[in-house]
């Protein structure tokens, strides 16, 4: 009935609304420019009431990018490869800080000398000049939204779509890093295939979604579930080749503060025009938002090498309570199109079994 209600109401206020938000849309949602908004321009066109639901909106944007043939929506019962009860699946349905976690991420492929010129050299996400070579600071809008709309697909695909889904998304992402190897400016090598790269690089993956969903689910998992979000998904990690993989909170911290690759994460000339885009600046009265979203939730060694600090108590309440309410408006009323496709498949309309305990967003 909900849903019925909401599709006359939206049906209903696209021609009434439609032609006056019309103007308003063309306006701040431009189609000419370095990202292509027009699927964003023509949802919002047909259908005003999108802009109730900001973060599947803007999952428009990066759709026609995805994967092909990937079902969130069937067969009807397929549980995918870790289930509804699952501590992954409660992970995944919270989509605010699954993207937070992907920030995380992409924070520490800046940062980290392998990785980084394995994006410059490999991915479409950099700016780059004339003659095809990277330029530092700079993104590419096309790429932007390519590469977002891979790795959003794969994230999501891989815990809330079909099984055979799943094992698709991981034997194309896994030919894909077959062929990422190179040289660094100074020479040295780096290779995705070899075990204790991808081992580092999959600690810094599930790291930053797990770590952003203890920041910022209202009530993340704790304690034995934690790890079991952990446990569960070394199987994604498995499946793309790796081996000797972190299942706990703890391994994880180890391989990120400890292992010989974590001394790669540093500032240099190369990254330092990205760096600057997401760095708080040392400041502790009024520092960068997004800046501190990233690294409240960061690793300890992406914490040092960025100079973060905690702002003062009075700014670090507001932020806290800021960023409950940024989460709730992403998450919006409707919700992200591929998470309620997945419950609707496994019958699942109620919360999910694997609940956390609320928690303050910063610890």
């Amino acid at each position: 009935m909900k849903k019925k209600i909401m599709s006359a109401a939206g049906g209903l206020t696209a021609k009434i609304v439609g032609p006056i938000l019309d103007g308003a849309v063309s306006r701040f949602i431009p189609t000419d420019g370095p990202l292509d908004l027009s699927s964003v321009h023509a949802a919002i066109r047909a259908d005003p009431l999108a802009l109730l639901s900001p973060l599947d909106l803007f999952m428009d944007l990066l759709r026609p990018h995805y994967f092909k043939n990937v079902r969130f929506d069937g067969p009807n019962g397929d549980p995918g490869w870790f289930g509804p009860d699952s501590a992954a699946w409660y992970v995944h349905t919270h989509a605010p800080s699954i993207y937070f976690g992907l920030l995380n991420t992409a924070l520490i492929d800046i940062l980290h000398q392998d990785i980084r010129y394995a994006v410059y050299d490999h991915s479409k996400l950099p700016g780059r000049d004339a003659a095809g070579k990277a330029l530092p600071g700079y993104f590419s809008g096309t790429g932007f939204s390519v590469r977002a709309g891979r790795s959003s697909v794969f994230f999501y695909g891989v815990v809330l779509a079909s099984s055979d889904s799943a094992e698709t998304l991981c034997n194309i992402v896994k030919a894909m890093h077959s062929k990422v190897e190179g040289f660094r400016p100074d020479g040295v090598p780096y290779d995705a295939k070899d075990p204790e790269f991808f081992r580092f690089t999959y600690a810094t993956v599930v790291d930053g979604i797990a770590t952003a969903h203890a920041k910022y689910h209202p009530k993340p998992l704790r304690g034995a579930a934690f790890d079991q979000f952990y446990l569960e998904y070394s199987k994604v990690g498995e499946a793309l080749g790796g081996t000797n993989l972190p299942t706990t909170k703890a391994e994880c911290d180890d391989i990120l503060e400890n292992h010989p690759l974590s001394l790669g994460i540093s500032i240099t000339t190369d990254n330092v025009a990205y760096a600057r885009n997401f760095s708080t600046g040392g400041k502790r009265l009024l520092p960068n938002p997004l800046g501190w979203i990233i690294l409240n939730a960061a690793s300890k060694p992406v914490r040092n090498v960025m100079q973060f600090r905690q702002p003062y108590a009075p700014t670090l309440f507001v932020y806290q309570q800021v960023i409950k309410i940024v989460c709730a408006i992403m998450d919006g009323i409707g919700g992200m199109r591929e998470i309620e496709q997945a419950k609707k498949r496994v019958g699942r309309t109620a919360p999910l079994a694997a609940q956390g305990a609320p928690e303050p967003v910063c610890v």
